[in-house]
């Protein structure tokens, strides 16, 4: 953990980007024969016992070996002590989140998944807070379960995909999720979803350095410049991945925007200001964009745990050594901007 809590001068290392699944859901693959359903079979790899890791499967297909901390809250808690995390926000891996699904399927398997997250976090010693997930194919059903997240089940908010079957987020009929989540304060995590279809390249490789950036960079242009910001000023959103190419290609939408609609470039920045990154960036040299994007005070730390073996305070102090941020807005950035994005105090 970081310096002694309760001390002065204490700053809190909060991670906003990290994910969670539990072996116990409903087997829905099985149950509606679609194999896109996942299922996490822990303590076996290769058809062999393995304590500390497991598989998650996408019917008969093998998606991923994960460690027992994805599923294990004590195993998790652990790693945070030696990793100096105080606080971590869980959520659902991108593929649990189901929008290609049924929308009374997709709904049940959210509230299996947000169930668990709340008891998860419950059960953590106030080292863990989480974001549900809502099925946003029926939007109605995604705003009456966003309120559950936030009212009995005390999450903080939920994650969103980028894409809902086919629809950007600016498309009519997801408008009232998203003033519901205006009226509920509550925050959103915008997080690129799996097989998005936005590369004509499909390796693995290039879908993760390439498709999750511009997946989420699609995404950003549809809040700021399909006016879901505009209309709704209480919403908050937090891209993940520092919003991918997002802070790149703004520039380019904001001159096009300005020179065939008189769109006031200064308005479209002060919307993309009202959006919230993640610092996921692997290099200190994109702090500095992504500070004049943003704001400082809008950046959070981002190590989409249990995957990446990566420390995300390395490059945030090495941006700090680099000059692309001050030490005061590292510190914020450690933990206080998160805290203040999900609505909580110190």
């Amino acid at each position: 953990m970081s310096t002694a809590p309760g001390t002065a001068g204490w700053t809190p290392v909060v991670d906003l980007h990290a994910h969670v699944f539990f072996p116990d859901l409903p087997d829905l693959a099985a149950e509606t024969g679609d194999p896109r359903w996942p299922r996490l079979v822990p303590g076996i790899v290769d058809g062999h016992s393995d304590a500390d890791r497991g598989e998650v499967w996408r019917g008969e297909d093998r998606f991923r070996v994960v460690r027992r901390p994805f599923w294990d809250a004590e195993a998790r808690v652990a790693e945070m002590d030696q990793l100096g995390t105080d606080v971590q926000v869980v959520s659902p891996i991108p593929v649990a989140v189901t929008y290609w699904a049924d929308g009374s399927d997709a709904l049940r398997f959210a509230r299996e998944q947000n169930d668990r997250i709340a008891a998860t976090v419950a059960d953590s010693g106030g080292r863990l807070l989480g974001l549900g997930t809502v099925p946003l194919q029926d939007p109605t059903a995604a705003a009456d379960e966003l309120a559950r997240i936030t009212g009995p089940l005390g999450l903080a908010g939920a994650e969103i995909g980028t894409v809902v079957q086919g629809a950007e987020l600016d498309h009519p009929e997801l408008r009232p999720f998203f003033r519901a989540a205006a009226e509920l304060r509550a925050p959103l995590f915008l997080h690129p979803i799996d097989g998005s279809g936005v590369l004509r390249c499909s390796d693995p490789h290039t879908d993760f350095a390439i498709g999750m950036h511009t997946d989420t960079a699609l995404a950003a242009k549809a809040l700021v410049y399909g006016g879901v910001l505009a209309e709704l000023p209480e919403l908050r959103v937090c891209l993940a991945h520092g919003g991918g190419a997002f802070p790149w290609t703004h520039p380019r939408l904001r001159w096009r925007a300005a020179a065939t609609s008189a769109a006031d470039p200064a308005d479209l920045d002060a919307l993309v200001r009202r959006l919230w990154a993640d610092c996921l960036v692997f290099d200190p040299l994109p702090f500095g964009v992504l500070a004049a994007r943003y704001g400082p005070d809008h950046l959070t730390l981002g190590s989409d745990y249990p995957f990446i073996d990566h420390d995300p305070t390395g490059p945030l102090d090495d941006a700090v050594v680099a000059g692309s941020i001050t030490a005061a807005e590292a510190t914020a950035i450690r933990g206080p901007n998160a805290l203040a994005f999900l609505g909580l105090g110190p």
